[in-house]
């Protein structure tokens, strides 16, 4: 008969840890799980938004609006969607009413029918250099110079009018009235009752325009 003290003793096996209980597994489920969460959020805020229109370039205040000036945006307004232009709203015979730069969305407060402004399209000829690289839209001063009568010293400039608005983009090519020598051709966008001050301007002195810093309105891109 053996002895049973030299029998091995018996160990108490150990159940296996659970799965779910590996750290590396529930980071991993949970971030899973955010990965769902802010998915869902994100999709749920796209349903939200809105295709509004949004300007593309500095432009003046009188400018007609084309599909080249604007782009659609789709954002997200809320209760505010009503106070911009919608990008399914037609452009055709709306003009600004005051500045919007570039990146701004289209307020409806911005815009209005050509037929409620009182504009008037005057193309001068000015100093070639002066304009180069203005567009349409651009917001300028136009001053005149006058010749100083016999005996007397040279007239200062003289500020014709204040802030107006280029009506075309300027073309520096031959193809322009002008365009073969140092002047070329300027459409501005003026009141009905300022163009007697540029056509006497014109006809009695040399005429420049001088653009206003912080509303390069036009300068496309």
């Amino acid at each position: 008969m053996s002895d049973l003290s030299t029998l091995p003793t018996p160990t108490a096996a150990r159940l296996p840890k659970p799965r779910w209980l590996d750290p590396r597994l529930l980071i991993g489920l949970l971030m899973v799980l955010l990965a769902v969460v802010v998915g869902a959020r994100v999709f749920a805020d796209a349903d939200d938004r809105v295709q509004v229109w949004s300007v593309t370039r500095d432009l003046g205040p009188d400018t007609p609006l084309t599909r080249d000036d604007v782009e659609p945006a789709a954002v997200q307004l809320d209760d505010q969607a009503g106070r911009y232009l919608s990008a399914a709203e037609d452009l055709d015979g709306l003009v600004l009413t005051r500045p919007v730069g570039r990146g701004e969305l289209l307020p409806v407060s911005a815009v209005g029918p050509a037929s409620s402004l009182d504009q008037r399209r005057i193309a001068i000829e000015v100093d070639r250099v002066g304009v180069a690289g203005l567009a349409r839209g651009r917001v300028v001063d136009l001053y005149v110079v006058r010749p100083a009568t016999q005996g007397e010293s040279p007239s200062p400039p003289e500020l014709v009018l204040e802030s107006v608005t280029v009506g075309e983009d300027v073309r520096s090519g031959s193809g322009s009235f002008g365009g073969g020598g140092a002047t070329v051709g300027l459409t501005l966008l003026v009141d009905r009752t300022d163009v007697p001050d540029v056509i006497d301007a014109v006809a009695n002195g040399s005429v420049y325009v001088v653009a206003v810093p912080g509303q390069a309105r036009g300068s496309g891109s």
